[in-house]
């Protein structure tokens, strides 16, 4: 069963996590009976990937095609996973190769247009989005790739036309309506393209190109006060995107510096990137993160909370405010919520499982620390923190050390004998 086809009969953002951590642990126990089939590794990469945990999903896909090289819906799989990365050279060649197993897939013509048209052949481009759209006449992507390619082409008529195709198929593509207007301005049909650039910019207010071309739009049909609007809007969201790019170039430099052990240079690079932007959510989190490392949590708080106060949704200044909650106030019950909106933002987030496991069972909760070290340990198997924390919970809530608990403490140790310290004695005495 694809993907798609698990997720049908789900409704709501929340039951879709709950089904794909619940299929990823299907997953993992289809690989442990059959270690030797490539489907049950790719139904293990796709449940990860859907997850949000890319690099397992990649390692998964590699089983799966290390056992069956020719498996198409793999190689369209780790395809997909070098786009996510920007690697569209190396994308390419493995949609290539699923087109020569499966020469009627239509995601494989369509993602190979995608890479082709961001690499600019245009011509290799469009035949892929009219391949697709001959195996499959309904596939919006390939009308608006078709659209993009006529764009890029100067014929603007048919631009125009691919992009109504798309939308009379699914209106609610607001890329397929970008492509629109700027195909009706191209024609100079300027009240129809600002009516189409104005329903853009209702959806991507932070758009400085769509709201230049509105103004220009405007201002030939001779509004001029509306026009001057948008235009000084553009240039207040082209300055605002050009001090965010200064932002990111720090940051990104402080990933790095980070990443090589060098914290004190980090936190510099981090410092600045906010200086120039002090809404720039990321540059917080990466800054409280180096405070941590150097030992510093109670610093480290508010730079997490800046983090969640400029985007509630960053999953990892979640998990990371939950950590120094627990550190500089041990406040159990305020880091549990903080580890719940972490797994719930991003559910393939396997730390965050574990350190919800890992409070929740410090409350007691036994019963709901459990399904969360099993989560962890879908996730990320060689944890051994949650081996080790998923074979206490389960004696605690039997009340003697089951098989099962016996088997997860072993596995937790063998991960990292020096979690001995943190096992019961009387539970050591069991262990072989």
């Amino acid at each position: 069963m694809s993907p798609d086809q698990r997720l049908a009969s789900s409704t709501g953002p929340e039951k879709l996590q709950q089904q794909w951590l619940a299929e990823l642990r299907l997953d993992r126990g289809a690989v442990a009976a059959e270690p030797q089939s490539a489907a049950v590794w790719l139904a293990l990469g796709r449940a990860l990937h859907a997850l949000g945990n890319a690099p397992a999903a990649e390692q998964a896909v590699d089983e799966a095609l290390q056992r069956n090289p020719g498996l198409a819906d793999a190689l369209v799989e780790k395809g997909s996973l070098l786009a996510d990365q920007a690697k569209w050279g190396s994308a390419a060649q493995f949609f290539r190769r699923a087109i020569d197993v499966s020469p009627h897939s239509p995601a494989a013509h369509l993602w190979l247009g995608d890479m082709l048209l961001r690499s600019g052949d245009f011509d290799g481009a469009d035949r892929e989005f009219a391949t697709t759209l001959e195996l499959d006449p309904r596939n919006t992507g390939a009308c608006r790739g078709k659209g993009l390619v006529a764009l890029e082409e100067g014929d603007f008529p048919g631009a125009a036309s691919d992009f109504r195709q798309a939308l009379a198929i699914r209106p609610d593509e607001i890329d397929a309506e970008e492509g629109l207007a700027h195909a009706l301005a191209a024609e100079h049909e300027w009240p129809l393209a600002a009516q189409v650039l104005q329903r853009v910019l209702a959806a991507r207010p932070d758009s400085a190109a769509d709201a230049d071309a509105l103004g220009m739009a405007l201002e030939r049909m001779g509004n001029h006060a509306a026009a001057e609007e948008q235009l000084a809007r553009a240039r207040e969201l082209s300055d605002r995107q050009l001090i965010l790019l200064r932002a990111e170039g720090d940051n990104n430099w402080g990933v790095e510096l980070r990443d090589k052990g060098q914290a004190a240079a980090a936190a510099a690079a981090f410092r600045r990137a906010i200086a120039e932007d002090p809404g720039y959510c990321e540059a917080h989190d990466n800054l409280g993160s180096v405070l941590w490392i150097q030992q510093n949590p109670a610093a480290a708080m508010p730079e997490f909370m800046a983090a969640i106060r400029c985007d509630p949704g960053l999953a990892s200044a979640r998990n990371n405010l939950g950590m120094t909650l627990l550190e500089v106030r041990h406040d159990l019950p305020a880091a549990t919520a903080q580890f719940r909106a972490a797994v719930a933002l991003q559910p393939g987030f396997a730390l965050a499982h574990l350190n919800l496991a890992k409070a929740l069972a410090a409350e007691q909760d036994f019963s709901a620390a459990e399904p969360e070290f099993r989560y962890a340990i879908a996730l990320d198997p060689g944890m051994a923190s949650a081996h080790v924390g998923l074979g206490m919970v389960l004696a605690a809530e039997r009340g003697k050390l089951s098989a099962e608990a016996r088997a997860e403490l072993e596995e937790g140790l063998r991960l990292d004998p020096a979690l001995r310290g943190v096992v019961p004695s009387a539970y050591l005495a069991q262990l072989h």
